[in-house]
C-alpha cells in the first residue's frame, strides 16, 4: 500500500471515531450541570494543550521523522475512549478532553507534513484535496454514526466506537506506514525558529484564514448543536445530520476544488469561501425549522470546500525551506489558539446576550479574516524570505 493511501485511510478512521463523540460532548456534559460557558470551557481545554505542544511537535517531526508521532497520537485517541467511559465528573471529563488535545497535536500537523513531503511541486492543491477528503470524510460520517449510536444505545457506545476506529488507524500505520525518508524531509532543510515564519506574508495570510476557520469550526461544533437543541427541540440524530451534512458537502468539494486551486488564483477561492461562510452564519439565528438549518449547513460546508484546499496548497507552496512540519504546526497553533479563545468568548456572549449573537459575531470575524488573508496572500514572498530560503537549502548528494 502506498504511504498516501495508508495515511488517508488511517486519518479517515481516526476522524470518524473522533466525530462520533465530539459533537455530543456539550450535550453529554449537561448531566454535570453546566451551561453554555461550561461547554465552551470543555472545548477550550481540548485546544489548550494542543496550542502549547504544536510549536514543538512540528519542528521535532522535521528532525526526527513523522511515524513515531503519528503512532503515539492515534494510540492516545484509543486510550481516551477508555478514559471517557471512566469519567464520572466534570473534572474527569476536562482531563480526557485535554488528552484528546494532545492526541490531535500529534496527528494533524504531522499528517499534513507527511503529505507535504510526498507532494510533487505544482500538485499541492490536488494532494491537499486527497488528504482533506479523507480527513473531512471521517469528520462528516462521525456525527451521523454517533447520533445513531446514542439514540439506539447510549453515549458509552459512541466512546467504544472511538476506541475501535482509532485502534484500526494505529494498526494500519504500525504495519504499513514507512517513516518519511530523511533525505526528503530533513537533509536539505535547517529547521528555523518559528518566529521566522512571520517574514513570509503568504504564510501569515493563510494563518489569518486558519484563525477564521477555527472560529467557524467552534460555531459549527459547539453552538449549532446548542442552537438546535434550545431554539428548535431537535433529536440527537437530527443534530448529528446538521453537522455531518456540513462536513460531507465540504468533503465532496475538496478534490475538485483542490485541482482547481492548482490552475487558478488560490486567494480568490479563499475569498469566495469566506464570504459564503460569513453570510450563512449570520442567517442561522433567523432559522425557524430543521430544513432551514440544513440548507445553511450545506452553504457553510460548501464555503469550506471552496476555500480549504486553496489554503492548504498555499501553505505547502510556502513551506519548502522552512520545514513542512514547522509550517503545519504553526498553522495548527493558530487554529488551536482560536479554538481555545472562541468557545469561552462566544460562551460568555451566548449566556449574557443570546446564542444568536455568537453567529453574528462569527460571521463578522470570518469577513475580517478572509480580507486579511486576501491582502497578504496576493503579495509575493518577500525578498528576505527568498534569501533565507536559499540559505536553508543545501545540495543533497546524488
Amino acid at each position: 500500500m502506498s504511504p498516501l493511501f495508508v495515511l488517508a485511510t488511517a486519518i479517515f478512521c481516526t476522524m470518524l471515531g473522533n466525530g462520533v463523540v465530539m459533537p455530543f460532548i456539550p450535550l453529554y456534559a449537561q448531566q454535570f450541570g453546566i451551561a453554555s460557558l461550561g461547554a465552551g470551557v470543555l472545548f477550550s481545554v481540548h485546544s489548550a494543550p494542543r496550542t502549547f505542544l504544536l510549536p514543538f511537535i512540528g519542528p521535532a517531526s522535521d528532525r526526527m521523522g513523522r511515524r513515531a508521532f503519528l503512532l503515539v497520537g492515534v494510540l492516545l485517541y484509543t486510550l481516551s475512549s477508555v478514559a471517557f467511559l471512566l469519567a464520572t465528573s466534570m473534572t474527569m471529563l476536562l482531563l480526557v478532553m485535554g488528552i484528546q488535545g494532545v492526541a490531535t497535536a500529534m496527528v494533524q500537523p504531522v499528517t499534513m507534513a507527511y503529505v507535504g513531503d510526498l507532494t510533487p511541486k505544482g500538485k499541492e492543491g490536488t494532494y491537499s484535496g486527497y488528504i482533506n477528503t479523507a480527513f473531512l470524510g471521517g469528520v462528516a460520517g462521525g456525527p451521523i454514526l454517533g447520533g445513531v449510536l446514542k439514540d439506539l444505545f447510549n453515549m458509552e457506545a459512541s466512546f467504544l466506537a472511538l476506541g475501535a476506529l482509532s485502534l484500526v488507524a494505529f494498526v494500519l500505520m504500525f504495519f504499513w506506514l514507512p517513516d518519511t525518508p530523511r533525505s526528503k524531509a530533513t537533509v536539505n532543510t535547517v529547521v528555523p525558529p518559528l518566529r521566522e515564519l512571520f517574514s513570509c506574508r503568504p504564510i501569515l495570510g493563510v494563518a489569518c484564514y486558519r484563525l477564521g476557520y477555527a472560529f467557524a469550526s467552534t460555531i459549527t461544533w459547539v453552538f449549532v448543536p446548542l442552537l438546535a437543541a434550545h431554539m428548535l427541540p431537535l433529536k440527537t440524530a437530527q443534530i448529528g445530520a446538521l453537522i455531518s451534512l456540513n462536513v460531507l458537502v465540504s468533503t465532496i468539494l475538496q478534490a475538485p476544488f483542490g485541482r482547481l486551486a492548482d490552475r487558478t488564483s488560490k486567494a480568490n477561492l479563499i475569498v469566495v469561501g469566506g464570504m459564503i461562510s460569513a453570510v450563512a452564519f449570520a442567517a442561522f439565528p433567523l432559522s425557524t425549522s430543521f430544513w432551514q438549518l440544513l440548507v445553511l449547513s450545506v452553504f457553510t460546508g460548501a464555503a469550506t470546500g471552496v476555500a480549504f484546499p486553496a489554503h492548504t496548497a498555499l501553505a505547502m507552496e510556502n513551506a519548502r525551506g522552512f520545514g513542512m512540519g514547522t509550517v503545519m504546526s504553526f498553522l495548527l497553533t493558530v487554529h488551536s489558539f482560536g479554538m481555545t479563545v472562541c468557545p469561552i468568548l462566544f460562551g460568555i456572549i451566548a449566556d449574557h446576550v443570546g446564542i444568536g449573537s455568537t453567529f453574528y459575531g462569527g460571521g463578522f470575524f470570518c469577513l475580517l479574516a478572509t480580507g486579511a488573508c486576501y491582502v497578504l496572500t496576493r503579495v509575493p514572498l518577500p525578498e528576505l524570505a527568498a534569501t533565507d530560503l536559499s540559505k536553508r537549502e543545501s545540495p543533497v548528494a546524488d
